[in-house]
């Protein structure tokens, strides 16, 4: 199993966001998770990717336990998060944010060597490859035509999916996607669907939090369903969103 959560529980003070949530990822899936706004979705993200800390629990990718590793440190291992709203630098274009994505693979390459790098620049050949990768994630995220565009005069899709290039980056096994079609009109929902299915293509394991539930039922393979910090419902998409717990938290008890 790629990733196994078990009973991850969060606190704050008296307030208990997560409560014994337990659930896995195998390589090559991709993992929906549903839940009415405070159900405990994006804290659960925020555990695995090491940006909090457990409470109690256990996250173990690979079967090593990575509870207690900085984001740096989980980034490295493969584990990577994006955010709902990217933070990006409106005076930059896409193509410069690109290559500030690029530093876990110069840091894998150069080590400490990389260092050298502020007086004498890229070594040649490492500078080619991630222009090559650079070239190829554009591609893949349908960001090439924009590449030399400034952040500042993308639209609010085109500022999320330069989030999930640069998250491609960092060479993820698995990705963590919070809430990628929130704000985005119809079209901007099927180019996502479409970037997203590609990325499965490539390799990329997904896990993806959304209150957009044809979107992400469509997509998923399997689904969790939160509510009040706790699992309510696992298993095939559809059985999750049919149950009557998931349509009672979402709905309320009438419509269940």
């Amino acid at each position: 199993m790629l990733l196994d959560v078990k009973s991850l529980t969060k606190r704050f003070g008296g307030l208990t966001a997560v409560s014994n949530v337990a659930f896995g990822i195998e390589r090559g899936e991709i993992i929906g998770i549903f839940g009415p706004n405070g159900s405990g979705k994006t804290t659960t993200l925020s555990l695995i990717a090491g940006i909090l800390k457990p409470t109690s629990g256990v996250i173990l990718w690979k079967g090593n336990d990575i509870s207690n590793l900085s984001p740096f440190e989980v980034a490295q291992q493969g584990l990577v998060k994006t955010f709902q709203n990217p933070q990006l630098f409106p005076e930059l274009t896409v193509v410069e944010h690109m290559r500030i994505a690029c530093h876990l693979h110069i840091k894998r390459e150069l080590g400490i060597g990389r260092l050298r790098t502020l007086i004498g620049g890229m070594p040649v050949g490492l500078d080619r490859l991630l222009e090559q990768k650079i070239d190829q994630v554009l591609a893949l995220c349908r960001l090439s035509s924009q590449r030399n565009e400034h952040a500042a005069a993308l639209s609010y899709g085109g500022e999320k999916m330069l989030g999930v290039a640069m998250g491609m980056l960092c060479e993820p096994e698995l990705l963590l996607l919070d809430e990628p079609a929130s704000g985005l009109g119809h079209d901007e929902i099927a180019n996502l669907d479409a970037v997203l299915r590609d990325l499965k293509s490539h390799g990329v394991t997904l896990c993806i939090i959304d209150h957009k539930v044809g979107f992400l039922g469509r997509l998923a393979d399997r689904s969790i369903a939160l509510h009040h910090g706790a699992v309510i419902a696992s298993g095939k998409t559809s059985d999750v969103l049919a149950d009557e717990s998931v349509v009672a938290a979402y709905l309320g008890k009438k419509h269940a």
